[in-house]
């Protein structure tokens, strides 16, 4: 059987950071890192690519997935695992961070490695969901037991990384536990594979009950017109987005003024608004928390309410995300 297209393009995912700069015709002694982490390399795919400007070294996809010598530099407060999630999961791959939802992480891989990543050092300890031998039944059997989960949330890793049938089983399985009402998935795998939005896709995730896709788009330039035509093939899911704020690529009103408009245009509604996670390795990339409260404040003067997210902060131990409020 032919491998669909997504695939294929995710096989050709740029690893090299040489190969990286002269596509985009780049000096690499100049830009990247003296040494790539080993336990994080680089992976880009091509289409994502394209969307990148040529002798652009402050592209601001560039810079998302360019790994650089300030990673390298040790920032206190930031660590491995900044949102201790070794510590408190649940059964195996599945994570019990808010009442009435469980997250579980479906898959160790990603379609790009952006390297602010707060999993970007658990992931590559873990495995999680073998694309062969994966066993439903085991993995969701917790959730059948606890009357007290409302929601599941997929996460990754990339859920939509998964072949369609595994993703078929792990859904059709999800939706016929009574008490959950709700299912949500987290991904970024469109945004940098577009072709992975197929009418097959859309029928996997047309279900009976609520489904949520959360998409997660950092810029305007990643509103590939590829994306927002396959866009088109997802009647059924409610389609979110979240964003990361993030120094030097999306930190200033204009930018997010114009994505948080093209993803209203396009159906798809702003939901968070992330203040970076602090994973070791992406201080570079932090915003101030008054900043980020200052460009939501101009943001609400430019959009209408519901084109503004929610900005939030992860906060070990509490029962929900933290509003952000300056």
């Amino acid at each position: 059987m032919q491998q669909p297209v997504w695939q294929e393009e995710l096989r050709q995912s740029v690893t090299d950071t040489d190969e990286l700069c002269r596509i985009l015709s780049l000096s690499a002694r100049t830009i990247t890192a003296d040494t790539v982490p080993s336990e994080y390399p680089l992976r880009v795919p091509r289409p994502f690519i394209k969307l990148m400007k040529p002798g652009n070294a402050r592209d601001p996809l560039l810079l998302q997935v360019l790994p650089q010598n300030a990673e390298n530099v040790r920032t206190g407060g930031f660590s491995q695992d900044p949102l201790q999630e070794n510590a408190n999961s649940g059964t195996g791959c599945i994570l019990h961070k808010y009442p009435g939802r469980s997250l579980i992480l479906v898959s160790n891989r990603c379609g790009v490695h952006c390297r602010f990543c707060f999993r970007r050092y658990t992931l590559r300890q873990n495995q999680f969901f073998p694309a062969a031998g994966f066993d439903t039944g085991t993995q969701l059997e917790p959730i059948r037991q606890d009357t007290s989960i409302e929601e599941i949330i997929f996460s990754g890793g990339d859920p939509l990384i998964l072949e369609d049938e595994i993703l078929h089983d792990l859904l059709q399985a999800a939706v016929k536990i009574k008490h959950v009402q709700r299912i949500r998935i987290h991904s970024r795998l469109p945004v940098v594979l577009p072709n992975r939005l197929t009418p097959e896709l859309a029928e996997i995730l047309t279900l009976p009950k609520p489904l949520y896709l959360v998409l997660h788009v950092n810029h305007p330039d990643e509103l590939s017109a590829d994306l927002l035509d396959r866009r088109e093939y997802l009647v059924k899911p409610v389609l979110l987005s979240q964003t990361v704020l993030l120094k030097g690529i999306n930190d200033d009103t204009e930018t997010l003024a114009r994505l948080f408009t093209q993803l209203s245009n396009h159906r798809i509604l702003p939901y968070y608004l992330h203040q970076l996670d602090r994973v070791a390795g992406a201080a570079h990339f932090e915003v101030s928390p008054a900043d980020g409260c200052r460009i939501l404040r101009e943001l609400r003067h430019k959009l209408p309410g519901y084109a503004v997210p929610v900005y939030v902060r992860e906060c070990c131990g509490l029962p929900s995300k933290e509003i952000v409020n300056f």
